[in-house]
């Protein structure tokens, strides 16, 4: 009977966890800038064009201070919005965390279009140092709320590739590889 307990409670906490996922940790790893420090350089860009969902996340970084833009795009009428998922680990308190942190990227796109008709992602810029970035592509509502995500991550690659006529506003010239 005790064993009929405790897998029952296990199995409570995992259905219970899964809509956590998105935002697992209360703390918030981010703050919002107008450009990116000048101290970063492009660093390359995790992207994807699932089921009707394109997610590219560029990113600037500095040792292990980074900082994102990107854009979101819905391609495919079929009743879904398109929004996108980051994971990564934090350096906090003398040590890598040693578990993942889920953010959802802030904003989505619900026009269909091409993959860079879509929403800019604005800037934003790590309050701790970070390591293991990826992201993945999530179907969301109209709301921005994930719905769900591809099974893929995307990690962040080295890159030394350009990345222009994105539809990045111009006043992120390190997006654009410049």
């Amino acid at each position: 009977m005790r064993r009929i307990l405790f897998a029952f409670i296990a199995a409570m906490g995992l259905v219970l966890g899964l809509p956590g996922a998105a935002s697992a940790h209360s703390t918030d790893d981010w703050y919002t800038a107008d450009k990116p420090p000048a101290d970063h350089t492009f660093a390359g860009c995790t992207l994807s064009h699932v089921s009707g969902v394109y997610q590219e996340l560029c990113w600037g970084r500095n040792g292990n201070w980074f900082s994102m833009d990107g854009l979101i795009s819905d391609t495919v009428t079929d009743g879904y919005c398109a929004t996108a998922q980051l994971r990564y680990e934090i350096y906090e308190n003398g040590a890598w965390a040693g578990h993942w942190h889920y953010r959802k990227v802030p904003g989505h796109d619900c026009t269909t279009g091409g993959p860079y008709d879509g929403v800019f992602v604005g800037e934003f810029v790590s309050k701790y140092p970070i390591r293991n970035i990826s992201s993945r592509a999530c179907h969301a509502d109209s709301n921005g709320a994930i719905i769900h995500c591809e099974s893929n991550w995307h990690a962040l690659a080295q890159s030394t590739a350009r990345h222009e006529d994105h539809g990045r506003p111009m006043e992120h010239p390190w997006v654009n590889g410049e």
